[in-house]
């Protein structure tokens, strides 16, 4: 993985995804995706949308976005109270042994105060300081949602005082059930209401040691049916 200073970030003061509604949205450069990730360059839904996937290359090739502190700058302006969403397409910046940064975590926090940020990761919680990150950005307001591809490594994520997100099959009709160590698991309100991220908020403002909430994403859209093979290689 780049330095913070070689890569390129970019911020959307207002986001016209249908999904998320209109807020505030980040981009990464794709080199801050990890190896990790079992959609990385199969199924990722952020290479597949095509006006997701063409500001993406943009960034990555800075034709668009900027540096680290730009990023930062743009978020700390923001109205206290709002609600934004960090890595629409990228992760966490992380070296090339998978453990990710500590200036981009603690920029993030700092310029999050008083803010609601919230993200997600495919980064192996056992390398490095990961978890210990994590837990830091979670507690201190930053809410970074650890991806997951199967109910166990979402009970392991939820063992380790962590929130967990977790990616069903399109095929999935359940829109709530228990994991057998009885987490909920909960069907994202985008999917089964005509609620948007801004209404529901969960992804967001759910972390709490106490909380053990999963909540789960339908594969959708037309790389929906290679990422159900994929989950159902997993689960063989």
């Amino acid at each position: 993985m780049n330095t913070i200073k070689n890569l390129n970030f970019h911020f959307v003061k207002k986001s016209g995804n249908k999904k998320t509604g209109y807020m505030p949205v980040t981009y990464n450069s794709r080199t801050t995706c990890p190896d990790s990730c079992i959609f990385k360059n199969n199924g990722c839904y952020a290479s597949a949308g095509f006006h997701t996937r063409l500001n993406w290359d943009k960034v990555t090739n800075k034709e668009r976005g900027g540096t680290f502190k730009e990023l930062l700058n743009n978020i700390s302006s923001l109205k206290p109270g709002t609600i934004w969403r960090a890595c629409v397409a990228g992760d966490i910046p992380a070296n090339n042994k998978g453990a990710i940064s500590r200036t981009y975590i603690n920029g993030i926090i700092k310029a999050n105060q008083d803010l609601k940020g919230y993200s997600y990761t495919h980064h192996e919680l056992n390398i490095g300081h990961n978890i210990q990150y994590l837990k830091k950005a979670n507690n201190q307001g930053f809410t970074i949602n650890v991806s997951c591809e199967t109910e166990d490594q979402a009970d392991n994520v939820i063992k380790n005082n962590l929130p967990a997100v977790l990616v069903v099959k399109s095929t999935e009709t359940r829109n709530a059930w228990t994991t057998k160590n009885g987490n909920k698991v909960l069907v994202c309100l985008a999917q089964t209401s005509d609620k948007t991220c801004i209404d529901c908020k969960l992804c967001q403002e759910r972390p709490s040691p106490n909380n053990k909430l999963i909540i789960a994403f339908k594969s959708h859209g037309n790389q929906a049916k290679k990422i159900d093979k994929i989950l159902d290689d997993l689960n063989k």
